[in-house]
């Protein structure tokens, strides 16, 4: 389940983004008085990457993206370039990787491949410059038990461990699979009881969350402090993935109320699916977010 190529790495391969230099913690502090610090998953615009890497990436640089999340890892490289020529690529943008999506399925202890590919990943991820190691995505595939829920938990808190000694943060980002109910729980609540905070950060993906059937703030206010960054998106009122934000079912108002209860450093944006091109989303989605009047940073 290792060096996997996707961003949903359960389904297929790893995949991770690249991120900025490490920012001390405390969000708010961090961007007092300055221009709002919107990041951007560079899987939202995934195909047109691939067509054009450079075009693509100076593209969103003029829309006003300088904090990159990549989605792009493999055999130690973040879309083909080692980690100092990606550090270089995006300095001469005047851009930042701030963090890196990658991930591995249930591992055992005694799994030592599976364990180098995250002692590797982390030092690549810490080279470009990144802040976060973020697991991708649920091992849904794997998770039969309440039990492999909080033997999924206790792995977590290793990869903590390793990006803690790399000078990282880890994060995990959830999907939908994790709150369909099993043995009488939901195992994203169970994830978050059996990590440690000291180790473990919430990457809360807005729609996926309301598509489980939850609200974002409620869990902020359930789990104060464990959801330090963010992905926002918003969901598609039909259920049917993602869609430009404001148009769709997140309340992203009530989210950001809750914002410094979550102990919120930084967040992103990402949309999946669209109404018009893949860029123009990402310029709606960065012209909602700098007039929103209730996004501070």
């Amino acid at each position: 389940m290792l060096n996997m190529v996707t961003r949903r790495f359960f389904l297929k391969t790893s995949a991770a983004i690249a991120a900025m230099s490490v920012m001390p913690s405390g969000f708010a502090s961090v961007l007092a008085g300055k221009e709002k610090a919107i990041g951007v998953q560079l899987y939202s615009v995934r195909e047109d990457l691939q067509k054009d890497f450079d075009g693509t990436m100076k593209a969103l640089v003029r829309i006003g993206y300088k904090r990159m999340e990549a989605a792009g890892y493999q055999d130690g490289k973040f879309y083909g370039k080692t980690p100092a020529e990606m550090k270089r690529y995006l300095a001469d943008l005047d851009a930042r990787m701030v963090g890196s999506h990658t991930g591995s399925g249930l591992l055992a202890d005694n799994d030592t491949k599976g364990w180098d590919f995250w002692k590797k990943n982390a030092a690549d991820t810490a080279e470009v410059g990144c802040k976060w190691i973020v697991q991708a995505g649920y091992p849904s595939g794997d998770i039969k038990t309440l039990s492999d829920v909080k033997r999924l938990a206790d792995q977590f808190n290793k990869c903590g461990e390793i990006a803690k000694a790399n000078g990282l943060r880890f994060a995990f980002h959830n999907h939908v699979d994790e709150f369909h109910e099993l043995e009488g729980k939901i195992p994203f609540d169970v994830l978050i009881e059996h990590t440690d905070k000291e180790l473990v950060t919430f990457q809360i993906d807005t729609a996926q969350v309301v598509l489980g059937g939850f609200q974002c703030h409620d869990y902020v206010n359930r789990y104060p402090g464990r959801f330090a960054n963010w992905h926002l998106k918003d969901a598609d009122k039909n259920g049917k993935g993602s869609t430009e934000m404001g148009k769709g079912l997140v309340d992203f108002e009530a989210l950001f109320a809750v914002a410094e209860k979550a102990g919120l450093e930084d967040y992103f944006i990402e949309q999946e699916s669209y109404n018009m091109t893949p860029l123009e989303a990402m310029k709606y989605d960065y012209d909602f977010v700098m007039n929103a009047p209730y996004v501070k940073w």
